[in-house]
């Protein structure tokens, strides 16, 4: 999970009671950096519009800006209306970066790990759900969508460990490893894919800790 700015006032469509207008649409696309805001895959061939508190015909909350959030189909499926109480990445109440712990598979098959770092409530729950996201294959479609998932993650994963070895590597040249401290920040942005096991990661590697801010 990473932090959102949730910028400017709400689109004027939701005064008429339309949530899913282009407009709504295009703004959370932007705000979210195109990433579902559970998962944070990019690129959706189909995001949905998510209620972060399920609105069950709330009015209210069915047409509340700040109540709308950009996912992937799978995580909203597996959210629905089960999951309460959690983390809200619009906001700055909490600091995603040391309270949630991402790890990445150590195979593509393996279960990804999440991991409360603060005893918290609303982490406790999102880590819950995140688990689920990442690691539920109790469908034949879930189990689909989880593997796709999965290799997605993994790619990035043998991206970062590579530019991790060019810097520790004796044959690397002061350029290279320049290069590849920058290709990590780059991994570690709010709008990169999978930035929170990025970040999760340089937080816990002793050689990159101090080369980059987290």
């Amino acid at each position: 999970m990473f932090k959102v700015e949730r910028i400017g006032e709400a689109p004027a469509s939701l005064a008429r009671k339309v949530y899913n207008s282009p407009e709504v649409v295009e703004r959370l696309n932007k705000m979210f950096h195109g990433k579902c805001y559970l998962c944070e895959q990019a690129d959706l061939d189909a995001p949905e519009i998510e209620h972060f508190e399920p609105h069950l015909e709330n009015e209210v909350l069915k047409f509340d800006w700040n109540n709308l959030f950009y996912s992937c189909a799978r995580c909203n499926s597996i959210k629905g209306t089960r999951h309460k109480n959690l983390v809200d990445c619009c906001s700055d109440d909490i600091n995603l970066v040391h309270a949630i712990k991402h790890m990445p598979p150590i195979m593509p098959d393996n279960d990804v790990g999440i991991t409360a770092i603060v005893d918290n409530p609303k982490v406790i729950n999102t880590v819950e759900l995140l688990s689920r996201c990442f690691n539920e294959d109790n469908t034949a479609l879930r189990g689909i969508t989880r593997a796709n998932l999965m290799e997605k993650l993994f790619k990035h994963y043998t991206k970062l460990l590579n530019h991790r070895l060019t810097i520790v590597s004796r044959e690397s040249t002061d350029r290279d490893i320049q290069d590849a401290v920058e290709r990590i920040e780059v991994m570690i942005r709010d709008n990169y894919e999978f930035s929170a096991f990025w970040r999760s990661y340089v937080k816990d590697d002793k050689k990159l800790q101090g080369m980059m801010k987290i």
